[in-house]
């Protein structure tokens, strides 16, 4: 990684460091937390303006570098975030969050907030099985470090319902790094210029992200780690080392721990390890083969042992195997006496509700599992029925117009990484420039295979999770938010790719341009629409 890149995400750390102290300060102090709606926008505004001012003369003197626009990027996406977590309130928008009473009583709430309630109020993991409660059959990282958190903060003297609210501060933290490592995977597939701003902005504007931001549930962690894994693997391709390797086995160990889905991501990770270790066998090196095949090892037991850990502690002690427990048939969500096609196959134009995109989160209004992602990918599991003219209006337009962006992205993106298959003497990265050309060949042939079996292995597990648990809130976009990294990673590759006055580099414009108008629009619906 050059200096330069290091030096943006030094600065980018301290953008996201200032928003949530921010945020935390805003939040938990008394006389802060109660501040008109108008004045936190009026603020938000105020903070907003030098931005575009800035870059407009920055540019007309000629000084606008990259390192500036992706500053003004990550500022933007941690402002919106922090503003609307200032705004929502801990039961706002929230996915099976439960309630808490308090510390002062010994009872025990379900739901999310319940779980990290139960860590702060009893110091220690439930000693019951925890399919008995819901939301408790979570594996616990997510809900030990809020706990932690909300201990850290009583201690300090603030106010336990304040302390509460500051749950929030963590997602908006785990949002920010999702932008920073956006950037650095962005940065080693070789991005720059207007594709890298391209693929930034829409992790940094996404309406589903600033919903994460203030979610207290285990989602937005969880993402986290599956981008951090992402970024050790490109790294992993470039640099194999034993250092690297780990990175990626805690990654996964630690993600597991979170959310039990994120062990996707070994499936496109341990494709790109068979194919290195084909590699070394055909080399014939005896020390190599021994030396990687005590790596793997090493690997699956780092990995193992901490991603394992939560399951293998419920099979020893309550003899439970892993699974949700979810609702009954009779569940108003629930979808399962629909034909498979019905729910996983290319819904009718009928189905996609154009002229009205919100209506009740019921099993018989909505069942298709791509109508539910693309709307939940917009405006979350939230439908309301009073809009007025305006932002119906952008309703109206932004829905269809993000269907047909996302299409296009997703089918960019493969393109741009069967392009990179094919792709000989052609260095992407200088990361790379220590290697020799057979080397790099290699390695954007690996890079391409990883990119692409990881974005087909989460599209599968959300087909595979959808069926398996047959209610509309299993098919809500949140579960494949990291989709997002790999349409950033297509619009940057096929801004580099695809260049000139061709008819893909043409194509290629337009859908960024059509990602821009999407995130402007949605971006204005949510500050017109009473939503916050």
């Amino acid at each position: 990684m050059n200096p330069q890149t290091k030096h943006i995400q030094k600065y980018a750390l301290s953008i996201i460091f200032f928003f949530c102290l921010l945020a935390v300060l805003i939040q938990g102090t008394p006389i802060l937390s109660v501040l008109p709606e108008n004045f936190i926008w009026f603020g938000c505004i105020l903070l907003f303006l030098p931005i575009p001012f800035s870059l407009f003369i920055l540019y007309k003197k000629g000084k606008l570098e990259e390192k500036e626009i992706v500053y003004a990027i990550i500022f933007t996406g941690m402002l919106f975030r922090c503003c609307y977590v200032l705004l929502s309130g801990l039961y706002d928008r929230q996915h099976d969050e439960g309630v808490y009473t308090g510390i002062a009583t010994s009872q025990i709430n379900p739901g999310h907030i319940g779980y990290i309630e139960y860590i702060y109020k009893f110091r220690k993991l439930p000693d019951f099985n925890p399919y008995q409660l819901f939301s408790y059959y979570h594996p616990p990282l997510h809900y030990v470090i809020s706990g932690l958190w909300l201990i850290f903060l009583t201690s300090l003297g603030m106010p336990e319902d304040l302390a509460f609210e500051n749950l929030q501060t963590l997602p908006l933290f785990y949002s920010g790094l999702f932008m920073l490592f956006t950037y650095r995977i962005l940065k080693k597939t070789g991005a720059h210029g207007k594709g890298l701003y391209a693929g930034l902005l829409l992790v940094a504007l996404h309406p589903a992200l600033t919903i994460m931001s203030g979610s207290i549930n285990n989602d937005m962690l969880s993402s986290l780690f599956l981008a951090c894994c992402i970024d050790a693997v490109l790294r992993w391709n470039k640099e194999k080392n034993l250092k690297n390797l780990i990175l990626i086995a805690l990654f996964i160990g630690f993600g597991m721990l979170c959310k039990i889905n994120t062990v996707i991501i070994a499936f496109p990770t341990g494709l790109l390890f068979l194919l290195d270790f084909v590699g070394i066998i055909r080399s014939k090196n005896r020390h190599l083969i021994i030396c990687s095949i005590k790596n793997y090892i090493l690997f699956g037991i780092t990995a193992g042992s901490i991603g394992l850990s939560w399951i293998l502690r419920n099979l020893i002690l309550f003899h439970v195997k892993p699974g949700i427990s979810s609702s009954t048939a009779a569940s108003v969500m629930y979808t399962g006496h629909y034909g498979i096609w019905a729910r996983i196959g290319a819904p009718a134009f009928s189905d996609w509700h154009f002229a009205f995109p919100f209506h009740p989160l019921s099993g018989d209004a909505i069942h298709n599992i791509w109508v539910i992602m693309f709307q939940t990918s917009l405006f979350a599991e939230v439908y309301p029925q009073n809009l007025s003219k305006f932002p119906l209006m952008l309703c109206q337009i932004v829905y269809p117009l993000a269907i047909w962006t996302a299409l296009c992205s997703a089918l960019l993106f493969f393109a741009a990484q069967f392009k990179k298959l094919k792709m000989k003497n052609q260095i992407y990265s200088n990361t790379y420039s220590n290697l020799n050309q057979t080397s790099i060949e290699k390695g954007n042939r690996y890079e391409a295979l990883f990119l692409s079996a990881g974005y087909f292995a989460f599209l599968l597990s959300f087909i595979a999770f959808s069926l398996k648990y047959p209610y509309t809130c299993s098919s809500d976009f949140r579960y494949i938010v990291i989709c997002l990294i790999y349409i950033a990673i297509g619009l940057a590759d096929s801004s580099r790719l695809y260049t000139g006055m061709t008819r893909s580099a043409f194509l290629s414009r337009i859908i960024r341009i059509g990602v821009y108008t999407t995130l402007f629009l949605s971006s204005t619906i949510y500050m017109f629409w009473n939503q916050w």
